[in-house]
């Protein structure tokens, strides 16, 4: 890691961040899993304000940062690699944060699959588009 002098890209940082809340939309849609997530959420008791639609994507580009931070400091470059990080970041954050609100706050263990299941797909699909778009390309040594 010491010759290590690759900088992320935040191009491939927003594209990717902004490609995996598109792919959320379709997971939450009525094409997939958006009845049962409609049938086991709990409804807020008046309309969220529009504006907040807006900062949604964050969350997706927060995790991409640090997803492609630690990419290119542990210098992921193989797909099989990009998947191992991204599930085990998955399993210890956010696999562990929805099985306590499934055992602890009662929450219905559909709503917990459903959730699980699109940071998995989220993380899973960020991990290995960015360990691709920060592969050292071959004949380019680091300076």
């Amino acid at each position: 890691m010491a010759g290590n002098n690759r900088m992320v890209s935040y191009v491939a940082v927003i594209a990717t961040g902004l490609i995996a809340f598109a792919l959320s939309m379709l997971w939450y849609s009525p094409l997939l899993f958006g009845n049962i997530w409609m049938a086991f959420r709990d409804r807020p008791d008046h309309p969220l304000p529009g504006w907040t639609f807006a900062f949604a994507p964050l969350r997706e580009i927060i995790t991409a940062v640090l997803l492609a931070h630690l990419i290119v400091r542990l210098e992921v470059n193989k797909w099989r690699e990009a998947l191992g990080l991204g599930l085990a970041l998955w399993f210890a954050f956010y696999f562990v944060q929805l099985a306590g609100a499934v055992l602890w706050d009662n929450r219905p263990w559909q709503l917990g699959l459903v959730h699980g299941g699109d940071w998995l797909m989220k993380m899973l699909f960020m991990s290995v588009m960015l360990s691709s778009w920060h592969r050292e390309k071959p004949g380019k040594s680091a300076l």
